[in-house]
């Protein structure tokens, strides 16, 4: 006689969305930053009002030192609502491209939604991906709001609240790019060194976390440039961390591209989206936060990505492009659309004035 399979036997539905989530944990200071921020992103992703079998969690190893999965079962109780399921790179680091195209094709959801375990995602995000895509019917890449918590550079620990050393050179330069000249004095100065996050503050306190972000100019500059109808540069609003698109279109244009540096592969992918006729839309309600951190120096001063952007696009809003992001936290697309103008405009001597 056989019986009823019971709850456990049976199929898991298909999830309508996964959220893609590359990680690298590297060296003894990479593992304690990365570990406390994916601890918080997963925090802010057990809260989601989304039901829970309409999502995903898939977390891509990107082959760091210390597996993702070992620090995953360690705090398992803490995010009891969902089950992250880890895709473990075993061979040379793939970098944040090649990890987001391994994520996108292990994921099952119809959409994608390419975040990072940086990114806290604010408790209705997932539920506005998925009415944002179901509204719209068709192929779409829709973009979330995000804001910057910038005290996070601070920290190799966000969670405990300890701090990189006072000399760190990656934390000066950071430092230098918001006209800091020693943004550590200057952050004690305002007692922001002691403005930790911790995994029950995005729970149960999403909302205070909030209140401590920015949006820094060039931030607002992108989510003006999505409200307005001018469609020449949305490209470069393309931002991966709160975004989301069909899998399928994702795929038939590539997927991400891994020979760019992480950052220049958001414009690449934008451009790839505007040539395949994908609309690059905002949506409002879908908020999170970026907790800014330590970052490798030579990232930046690699503008290797934007010489490789000018070969493979060659137009000249992608040739110039190294002048849009001189500008810093400052940049405007507005200011860039005016410079296009200019030195893409014939020479006097050739217009023709009877």
């Amino acid at each position: 006689m056989t019986g009823r399979p019971g709850a456990a036997d049976r199929p898991r539905p298909r999830p309508a969305l996964s959220v893609v989530v590359p990680c690298r944990m590297a060296g003894a200071a990479g593992v304690a930053m990365r570990g406390a921020l994916l601890r918080l992103c997963l925090a802010a992703l057990d809260r989601q009002s989304a039901a829970r079998e309409s999502f995903e969690v898939v977390i891509v190893d990107d082959a760091g030192d210390t597996a993702v999965a070992e620090h995953l079962a360690a705090y398992a109780a803490e995010h009891p609502s969902i089950h992250p399921r880890v895709v473990r790179n075993e061979g040379a680091p793939l970098g944040v491209a090649g990890a987001y195209n391994l994520g996108v094709a292990e994921a099952a959801g119809e959409l994608v939604l390419l975040s990072t375990d940086d990114s806290l995602l604010a408790p209705d995000t997932v539920a506005a991906h998925l009415r944002a895509q179901a509204r719209r019917g068709y192929p779409s890449y829709v973009c979330g709001i995000e804001h910057q918590y910038l005290a996070g550079v601070l920290f190799r620990d966000i969670i405990t609240g300890a701090l990189h050393p006072p000399d760190d050179l990656a934390v000066r330069t950071f430092g230098g790019l918001l006209g800091f000249a020693d943004i550590r004095y200057g952050a004690e100065m305002l007692g922001l060194t002691g403005w930790t996050v911790t995994p029950e503050d995005v729970r149960s306190r999403f909302a205070g976390v909030l209140d401590r972000t920015s949006l820094p100019p060039n931030f607002r500059d992108i989510y003006a440039e999505l409200r307005s109808e001018r469609e020449d540069l949305r490209w470069l609003c393309v931002r991966m961390g709160n975004h989301s698109i069909a899998r399928g279109a994702l795929l038939r244009i590539g997927g991400v591209d891994p020979d760019l540096p992480g950052a220049n592969s958001d414009q690449d992918l934008g451009l790839k989206l505007v040539a395949a006729g994908i609309p690059i839309v905002l949506e409002p309600a879908a908020l999170s936060v970026l907790v800014e951190h330590r970052r490798n120096v030579r990232a930046f001063a690699d503008h290797s990505g934007l010489a490789r952007l000018a070969q493979r696009w060659a137009r000249p809003e992608v040739e110039y492009l190294h002048h849009y992001f001189s500008a810093g936290y400052r940049r405007s697309i507005a200011d860039y659309r005016r410079l296009l103008a200019a030195v893409t405009a014939p020479p006097l001597s050739t217009v023709d004035t009877s």
